[in-house]
C-alpha cells in the first residue's frame, strides 16, 4: 500500500516569493485611492466650493488695484488677506472626509487585506499608498489656488516688487499646502484602519475636529491671560487652530480680510502647534501600522 501524502494546508499565507519587482510597490495602491476617488463628483463639487474664497480674495485684490490700497487698513496687506482666506478650512476638511474616510475601513470591510498582503506588499507600501493619495489630494486642494493668487499678486505688483515685500510667500507654499494634508491623512488612516464603517470613521474625526476647536475656545476664556500671544496660542490649540497658526509663522501675518474687520488677532507661538502637529501626525501613522493585518488575530 503506498503511503498517502499529506494534505497542504490551504489556509492564508503570507506571500514569501521575491519583494524586488518594483521599488515603489506602494504607488500601485496610490494610484488606485486617486482613480477611485476622481470618480466622485463631490470631490469636484466641494474643490470649486473650496475655490469661491480665493476667487472673492482676487477679486478685491483686482478692486484694491484700482484704488490704491484704499482698503488695506480695514483688509490688511497681501500676506493678512492671505492667512485669513487659507484660515477657511471647512470645504477643505470636507473632502478630506469623503476621500479618506473609507482609505482602509471600506478593506477592513471586505476582508481585502488579505488579498493586497498575500501579494508582494508589506505593510509600509500598503500604508504609505494609503496615506499618500489622501495626500496628494488635500495638497492639490490647497496648494493649486494659493498658487493662482500669489501668482497674480506677483504679475500685479511686479515680480521684482513682489519678491522684495513677499518674497516669502513663495517659498512657503508648498509647507502650507503640506501641512493640513499631512494631518488629515496621518489622522484619517489612524481611525480608518481601526474601523470598517467609512461613514463612521468621517463621524468620529469630524466629531475631534470641531470638538478640538470648541475646547480651544473655552479654554482660552478659562485662563485670563494678560499676553495677547499666550491667548492667541490658547484659541489655536486645535487641528484647525494647529493649522491657521502655523501659517500665520510662516507667513508672518496675522489674518486678514474679514477676519481682521471683526477683530484684530495676534500671531501664535509656533512651538506648541508644531508640537501637536508632529503628536497627530505620527500618532495617526503608527496607529494606523498597528492596526494592519492581513488576518484577524484572537487573542483569548
Amino acid at each position: 500500500m503506498s503511503q498517502q501524502a499529506p494534505i497542504a494546508d490551504l489556509s492564508y499565507r503570507n506571500y514569501d516569493g521575491p519583494k524586488t519587482l518594483k521599488t515603489a510597490r506602494w504607488w500601485v495602491i496610490t494610484l488606485s485611492g486617486l482613480r477611485v476617488s476622481f470618480k466622485k463628483k463631490g470631490l469636484w463639487i466641494m474643490f470649486g466650493v473650496s475655490s469661491l474664497s480665493y476667487l472673492f480674495m482676487l477679486f478685491m485684490m483686482f478692486t484694491q488695484s484700482f484704488t490704491q490700497g484704499m482698503g488695506d487698513d480695514m483688509l490688511g496687506g497681501f500676506r493678512e488677506q492671505l492667512v485669513g482666506t487659507y484660515s477657511n478650512a471647512f470645504w477643505p476638511l470636507m473632502i478630506a472626509l469623503l476621500v479618506g474616510s473609507g482609505s482602509i475601513a471600506a478593506d477592513n470591510r471586505a476582508n481585502a487585506l488579505q488579498v493586497y498582503l498575500a501579494k508582494p506588499l508589506s505593510k509600509r507600501d500598503y500604508l504609505i499608498g494609503k496615506w499618500l493619495y489622501i495626500f496628494m489630494i488635500i495638497f492639490a486642494v490647497y496648494f493649486l489656488p494659493l498658487l493662482v493668487v500669489v501668482l497674480y499678486r506677483a504679475f500685479d505688483a511686479g515680480f521684482v516688487d513682489f519678491i522684495r515685500s513677499d518674497g516669502r510667500v513663495f517659498a512657503v507654499l508648498p509647507l502650507l499646502a503640506g501641512l493640513p494634508a499631512a494631518l488629515h491623512a496621518s489622522v484619517l488612516v489612524g481611525i480608518s484602519a481601526w474601523n470598517k464603517t467609512p461613514w463612521i470613521v468621517g463621524v468620529i474625526y469630524a466629531g475631534v475636529y470641531f470638538f478640538s476647536s470648541i475646547f480651544a475656545l473655552v479654554l482660552s476664556s478659562a485662563i485670563d491671560s494678560t499676553s495677547a500671544v499666550t491667548d492667541s496660542t490658547l484659541q489655536h490649540l486645535s487641528i484647525e487652530g494647529v493649522i491657521s497658526g502655523v501659517a500665520q509663522n510662516l507667513l508672518g501675518a496675522a489674518p486678514g480680510g474679514i477676519a481682521r474687520a471683526l477683530s484684530q488677532s495676534t500671531v501664535p507661538a509656533a512651538t506648541p502647534l508644531l508640537l501637536i502637529a508632529a503628536v497627530l501626525i505620527i500618532g495617526g501613522i503608527l496607529a494606523a501600522r498597528a492596526r494592519i493585518r492581513a488576518v484577524e488575530v484572537v487573542q483569548g
